[in-house]
């Protein structure tokens, strides 16, 4: 099972660690993939979960597309995301119970729903890792990787 760093946190939310282009590398280095949040402002893209903060390029996204999660925020950085679709791994939701992902897999957040190898599995908080029971899942998306590690090694 993948464990997905959830904005480069690694051991609980931390505000100026997420979308943070320096600790999004360090997840990276440490091999884990990271779940990010893509926005556009003034025709460039950056990072940041309710508004624009780290600025970065379209370069920076494919030099590390084999690590990235691309949580699109808004419609004109889907536009520009799309003519990369070959490349890089994207999805798109706001309040959905589940969405596709651009290569296939399916981003459940109802964890009522039964779980397979082609589900990612976000658990926000320390009780729903700590809670959660279904080892069959592709990945899990977090804010405690360590636990997740932890928890979900075979």
């Amino acid at each position: 099972m993948i464990v997905i760093s959830h904005r480069a946190n690694l051991n609980g939310i931390e505000e100026n660690r997420e979308n943070n282009p320096k600790y999004i590398d360090e997840c990276i280095s440490l091999g884990f993939d990271v779940e990010i949040d893509l926005r556009m402002k003034n025709n460039k893209l950056f990072l940041g979960h309710d508004f624009a903060q780290y600025e970065i390029s379209i370069e920076w996204l494919l030099e590390r597309k084999d690590n990235l999660w691309i949580h699109i925020k808004e419609y004109e950085a889907l536009q520009i995301i799309m003519n990369y679709k070959e490349e890089l791994k994207f999805f798109c939701h706001e309040n959905d119970r589940f969405t596709l992902t651009s290569n296939g897999f399916i981003w459940c957040h109802d964890l009522n729903n039964r779980m397979n190898e082609n589900c990612i599995i976000p658990l926000l908080s320390l009780k729903q890792v700590r809670d959660y029971e279904d080892y069959n899942s592709f990945a899990i998306c977090t804010d405690y990787v360590y636990d997740c590690v932890e928890k979900f090694k075979k």
